[in-house]
């Protein structure tokens, strides 16, 4: 028996109904999905400007200051101002040899140093004898503030994304110019005192 046009037209009228109920959730699930993806976007950008960044560090025999800045120019991308970028030599004894803060964001980062030592794990034990450290390693943290990035879904991203790299230096000293020398002497992230 075939259905009548009022039949029809109450199957049609409940396929709308249940169309224009569904939609919102569709379209929330959406914004939401392109958030979750921008902010995977943004963490994998800092790990790999990260990574790049230390990798570089740790191929030198000397650094020098414009290097150093070069470096830190690419890692934040221009935006300097969002911000804080940590880069340390420590020993394997966790020794920090000499560090840098760059960027204009403020104290996004807990800090790694007491001045003289680093506070994180290193994936090198330290040598067992007490002795001297064979290696060093580059640590690069790179934390950036997220108020300018805007999301549509709804998701709330936490106020910092960060990432910390930590890469063996093929130098187990990396010269400093006379620059970085002065500037690691005076901050305080590093057991480098002034000769004066």
């Amino acid at each position: 028996m075939m259905p009548t046009l009022v039949q029809r037209c109450r199957q049609t009228g409940a396929i709308a109904v249940e169309a224009a109920l569904g939609l919102p959730l569709l379209l929330a699930i959406g914004l939401v999905g392109t958030d979750m993806h921008r902010i995977g976007l943004e963490r994998t950008q800092i790990e790999q400007a990260a990574g790049s960044a230390a990798i570089t560090v740790a191929a030198q025999s000397k650094l020098t200051k414009a290097g150093l800045s070069g470096v830190v120019d690419v890692l934040t991308m221009g935006r300097p101002q969002d911000y804080q970028v940590v880069v340390l030599n420590v020993l394997q004894t966790g020794q920090v040899n000499w560090g840098f803060q760059r960027g204009q964001a403020g104290q996004l980062c807990a800090p790694l140093s007491d001045g003289r030592d680093y506070q994180g794990d290193l994936p090198e034990k330290p040598p067992e004898d007490d002795g001297d450290s064979t290696l060093s390693m580059v640590v690069v943290l790179v934390c950036r503030s997220s108020e300018d990035i805007t999301l549509s879904g709804g998701l709330v991203l936490p106020g910092v994304l960060g990432a910390r790299v930590i890469h063996r230096a093929v130098a187990q000293s990396i010269e400093l110019d006379e620059a970085l020398t002065s500037e690691s002497q005076a901050n305080g992230l590093s057991s480098m005192k002034s000769s004066s």
